[in-house]
């Protein structure tokens, strides 16, 4: 992946899982259950908290400012939702 300013941003593979889940769903909230059934699948025993982890660490690399997120937006009581329109090429 290629940041704004053309240098390569490399992404972990559940980041990049993470951020697929958010470009197939743009614009919607997912909720916090809805990403760990993406990421762990429905038999997971993983912690919502962990998709908290990972959407920190997303931002970390995709954000201008991480503390104060655009791209990708926390929903209060409901999830997060990426915020950029996505087009199919």
């Amino acid at each position: 992946m290629r940041s704004d300013d053309n240098t390569l941003v490399f992404l972990s593979a559940r980041e990049f899982d993470l951020l697929l889940a958010f470009a197939e769903r743009p614009q919607r909230v997912l909720t916090r259950d809805m990403l760990l059934d993406v990421l762990h699948g429905e038999a997971s025993a993983s912690f919502d908290r962990s998709i908290d982890v990972q959407v920190s660490r997303l931002r970390g690399k995709l954000e201008e400012d991480p503390k104060s997120p655009e791209l990708i937006r926390t929903v209060r009581n409901g999830g997060y939702i990426l915020t950029a329109p996505v087009r199919r090429t």
